[in-house]
C-alpha cells in the first residue's frame, strides 16, 4: 500500500506486491539525546504500507478462508516476532478464598460488586492479581467491559473497603506506592454507574499485578513463572510489558466467563494509552474477545509507525525499553524496513467489532495515523462483507463513525472520558447485541467454527490423578480391563498392574497398543511418567496420524518438535512443561478431526488444543496429513491396522495409540469424552 502524505484528509491508496526480506542485527549505541519530535503534516514522508493479505509461496486470494488459513497468520507472526514478542502461553487460573459478592448501588443503579484474587498458575506460590467486577443486577448474563488500570483498584471507584494495591504504581511524583489518597482519582476512566445503566458490567484489574511498569519490572514481573527469562540478555523475540499485559487481560477472561452474571460471548477488551497497545495485542491474541477498544494508544499501538508525526519507535523504545520485544528497537529510524505496521495488528480483530478512539489535543499519539491505520484495515472486513470504515476521511471532532470499524476524534487532550465511554457503549449496542459480528452459521469458514469449540477448553490439571467426567469413555484405570488391543488385534503384552500399564520395548520400536474405542472430535486425557531410558520417549497417536510427543525434556530451553508437549513433524510446545522422569505428568487434548470429502480430499483441516501439566502448549494448530514417516500405519503395518485405517478414511473415526519407542513409559487414567461432531462438522 502507498500512500501520499498529503496536508489535507484525503488519501491515495494502492496496493503494492512485495514485502523484502530484512536481515539485521540489534543496535548496539544509542544516542541518549530525544529527537525533537514532528508536528507537520505536510512533514510527513511518503510511505509504504505491507500488504495485509501477502504471504510467502502462497497465491494471494481475496477471500475470508484465505485470510483465516495463510494471511492473518503470517501477518500475527510478523507482529510476534518484530514488535509484541511472541505470545505467552496460558495457564490454570483459580480463585484464592471465593468470591466476594455484595448487593450495592451505583447512583441508584442496583449493582452486584465482585471482588476475587486469581492465582495465575498450578503452583501454591504462582502470582495472583485483584479483579474488581460490578453487573447490573440483572435476570439475564450481561456483556462486560473489561480494561487495566493503572494505579489500583482503589483508584477506580471510591469504595472505602476496595483493598489498597501493594504492587509498584506509576507517579509522576516519583512516589510509586499507592496511598489512601490515590482512592478515586480515576473515577472519570471507570464510568460505573453510567454504563451499568446501559447493561453493562465493568471489570479491572491493576497492570502492576502482572510487569510493573518500569524498565526494571521484568524481574518482579510474572514471567519467572512462566518460565520466561528475567534477566539482562533476553531473546530479540521476548515479550515485554505489553505482551504480559494482554496475557494478563486473557487469563481474567479465563474467570470471567465462568461466571453465572457474564455472558461469555460478549466481553468487550478495552485500553488507554499504553494498556490501549496491550488491549489491541490481546484482541489479536484472544479470539474470545467479541469487540477490541484502543483509546489514545498511538505508537505501537494504534497508529501507524511508518508516520513520521509525534511518537516515534526511536523515543518510544528509548523511554520505555522494557514494553517491547528487543527487535523492535532496531526500527528506529528505519520504520520502511519493518515488516508489518499497525494496520496489521488492527486487522487481527477482523471480523469483530473494532473502535479506535483519538483525542484531537493528543498530537503526540498521532490522531490521523491511528485513522489511517483503520483505514487501511477496513480491507480484512470486507472480506466478510462487512464494512469497516465507510470513509477515508478524518471525521469532525466529537462524530463518531463507522460500522465494524468505528472512530471518533474527541476534543481535549490524552485521556479517558464519558464521552468516550458513550461511543464504546453505543457501538456495542449495534454490533454485539444484534450479534453481526458473526456470519450465520451455516456459512461460517470451518475454522472460526472450530476456534469456538477450542476457546472454552480449559481443564483443571492441579490435582492427580483427575476423576473421570460424565460421558467419558474409560480406557485405562482400576478395576477395569484396558480397552487396548496390539497392533495386530490381539491381547497386549504391556505389564499391567493396579490400572498402569507400562509400555513392553521391542527393538524395532512397534509394540504400540491400539485402543478398541473410536473417536471422531474428543477430549482426551493421558497420565503418564516418563524413565530416564531412552530419553523417556513415547507419544501419543491420535488417529494414528498426529503425535504428541512423550519425552525427557525437562529443563531443556531451546525445545524443538522433539520435545514433550510437541505436535511432532508440526510444531513445537508453546511452552517447556515437561516433568522430570519418575513424576506422574497429564495431557488434556481437545481434539477436532479433519473433515475428508468423497474425492479423498479435505473439507477442513483438524485442529486441536492441549495442555501438559498445566500450560498450554499446543493451540490451534491446522492439519490434514500426517507427516511424520514413522506412523503406525506405515511402520509395522498389520491386516488388523490396514481395517482400522480404512475405517478412519470411511468414517473419520480412529483409535488412540500408545507409542512404544524403547523406553518403558507408564501409563494410567485414560480416558476420551466424545465431542458432538456437529460441532465441528
Amino acid at each position: 500500500m502507498i500512500i501520499k502524505a498529503q496536508a489535507h484528509f484525503f488519501l491515495k491508496i494502492h496496493f503494492f506486491s512485495c514485502v523484502l526480506p530484512v536481515v539485521f542485527a540489534l543496535q548496539s549505541n544509542i544516542i541518549e539525546a530525544q529527537p525533537t519530535p514532528n508536528y507537520i503534516e505536510s512533514e510527513v514522508r511518503d510511505y509504504h504500507l505491507p500488504d495485509l493479505f501477502l504471504v510467502p509461496n502462497q497465491k494471494k486470494v481475496l477471500s475470508n478462508i484465505y485470510w483465516e488459513s495463510f494471511a492473518q497468520a503470517h501477518q500475527f507472526e510478523l507482529l510476534e516476532k518484530f514488535v509484541y514478542g511472541r505470545r505467552l502461553p496460558a495457564t490454570a487460573v483459580s480463585v484464592l478464598g471465593g468470591e466476594e459478592r455484595c448487593n450495592t448501588e451505583c447512583d441508584g443503579v442496583p449493582a452486584i460488586r465482585i471482588q476475587a484474587t486469581l492465582r495465575l498458575g498450578p503452583n501454591p506460590n504462582s502470582p495472583t492479581t485483584n479483579v474488581l467486577l460490578f453487573v447490573p443486577q440483572a435476570a439475564k448474563k450481561v456483556p462486560v467491559f473489561l480494561k487495566l488500570n493503572f494505579l489500583g483498584n482503589q483508584a477506580e471507584v471510591t469504595d472505602k473497603d476496595i483493598e489498597i494495591t501493594q504492587n509498584w504504581i506509576i507517579s509522576k511524583e516519583g512516589n510509586n506506592h499507592a496511598t489512601e489518597a490515590t482512592r478515586g482519582t480515576q473515577i472519570r476512566r471507570f464510568p460505573v454507574s453510567s454504563m451499568l445503566g446501559r447493561g453493562y458490567g465493568l471489570a479491572t484489574a491493576h497492570c502492576g499485578d502482572f510487569f510493573p511498569d518500569h524498565k526494571d519490572g521484568r524481574a518482579t514481573s510474572i514471567l519467572s513463572s512462566l518460565g520466561r527469562p528475567t534477566g539482562e540478555n533476553i531473546p530479540d523475540d521476548e515479550p515485554g510489558a505489553i505482551g504480559t499485559w494482554a496475557w494478563g487481560l486473557s487469563r481474567i477472561l479465563d474467570w470471567l466467563i465462568t461466571l453465572p452474571e457474564v455472558d461469555p460471548k460478549r466481553v468487550i477488551v478495552l485500553g488507554h494509552s499504553r494498556l490501549g497497545k496491550a488491549a489491541l495485542w490481546a484482541g489479536a491474541c484472544d479470539k474470545r474477545f467479541a469487540m477490541v477498544i484502543s483509546n489514545d494508544s498511538g505508537c505501537g499501538g494504534a497508529a501507524l509507525s511508518r508516520r513520521n508525526f509525534g511518537e516515534s519507535i526511536e523515543v518510544i523504545t528509548k523511554r520505555f525499553p522494557h514494553w517491547f520485544c528487543p527487535t523492535f528497537a532496531f526500527f528506529a529510524n528505519r520504520e520502511d524496513e519493518l515488516p508489518c505496521d499497525q494496520h496489521s495488528l488492527l486487522a487481527m480483530t477482523a471480523p469483530r467489532p473494532l473502535y479506535i478512539a483519538s483525542a484531537a489535543g493528543d498530537r503526540w499519539a498521532d490522531p490521523k495515523g491511528e485513522f489511517l491505520a483503520a483505514v487501511a484495515a477496513t480491507p480484512a472486513w470486507n472480506l466478510y462483507n462487512f464494512q469497516g470504515l465507510e470513509s477515508d476521511r478524518m471525521p469532525p471532532v466529537n462524530l463518531s463513525i463507522g460500522q465494524m470499524i468505528g472512530y471518533h476524534l474527541r476534543d481535549g487532550g490524552h485521556d479517558l472520558l464519558q464521552f468516550d465511554w458513550e461511543q464504546f457503549a453505543n457501538f456495542a449496542d449495534r454490533n454485539l447485541k444484534k450479534e453481526t459480528h458473526s456470519q450465520p452459521k451455516k456459512h461460517r469458514p470451518e475454522k472460526s467454527k472450530n476456534e469456538d469449540v477450542l476457546a472454552d477448553f480449559h481443564p483443571d490439571q492441579r490435582i492427580l490423578p483427575t476423576h473421570p467426567p460424565e460421558n467419558a469413555v474409560i480406557l485405562l484405570g482400576k478395576n477395569i480391563k484396558p480397552k487396548f488391543m496390539s497392533m495386530d488385534g490381539e491381547p497386549i503384552d504391556w505389564s499391567e498392574k493396579d490400572g498402569v500399564l507400562t509400555a513392553t520395548q521391542s527393538k524395532q520400536h512397534r509394540n504400540h497398543i491400539v485402543s478398541t474405542e473410536l473417536f471422531h472430535d474428543a477430549d482426551i486425557h493421558v497420565e503418564f511418567m516418563t524413565s530416564p531410558i531412552a530419553h523417556g520417549n513415547s507419544g501419543l497417536y491420535i488417529h494414528g496420524h498426529f503425535e504428541l510427543q512423550i519425552y525427557d525434556s525437562f529443563g531443556v530451553k531451546n525445545f524443538t518438535q522433539q520435545d514433550e508437549g510437541s505436535l511432532y513433524r508440526f510444531m513445537k510446545p508453546l511452552t517447556n512443561a515437561s516433568r522430570p522422569t519418575g513424576e506422574w505428568q497429564v495431557y488434556d487434548i481437545r481434539f477436532i478431526a479433519p473433515n475428508r470429502n468423497n474425492s479423498d480430499g479435505f473439507r477442513s483441516p483438524g485442529t486441536l488444543k492441549a495442555w501438559l501439566n498445566g500450560q498450554l502448549v499446543q493451540d490451534g494448530v491446522a492439519f490434514t496429513e500426517p507427516r511424520s514417516p514413522y506412523i503406525p500405519y506405515k511402520h509395522g503395518v498389520t491386516p488388523y491396522l490396514r481395517k482400522t485405517e480404512q475405517t478412519l478414511h470411511e468414517t473419520g473415526r480412529g483409535p488412540l495409540f500408545l507409542q512404544d519407542h524403547g523406553s518403558p513409559t507408564k501409563f494410567r487414567n485414560i480416558w476420551i469424552k466424545r465431542l458432538p461432531e456437529e460441532q465441528s462438522l
